[in-house]
């Protein structure tokens, strides 16, 4: 859980990143107020939740459904672990 959190957070800060870097390469500190006007950080925060979204849409289309049930680990009647998997 705490990975996807974090993924997600990386994703949304990358348009945010590029622009504080292309900011240093035009010679403007980034830290000053004034260089994030309003219509930047809503155009970044648009580009930020489009890039999230596209990454949900991707990973849900590359992701195989799981057809089956699932069937939960358990010890098998010889002694051995049988980890949780799903069968078709």
């Amino acid at each position: 859980m705490l990975r996807t959190i974090f993924e997600g957070g990386v994703l949304f800060l990358i348009p945010f990143v590029g622009f504080a870097l292309y900011l240093v390469l035009q010679g403007v500190d980034p830290l000053q107020p004034q260089v994030w006007s309003r219509k930047a950080l809503s155009s970044l925060t648009l580009l930020a939740l489009s890039l999230c979204l596209a990454a949900i849409l991707a990973i849900g289309i590359e992701r195989k459904s799981e057809q089956g049930g699932f069937v939960p680990s358990h010890v098998d009647k010889d002694g051995r672990f049988v980890p949780g998997q799903f069968k078709p």
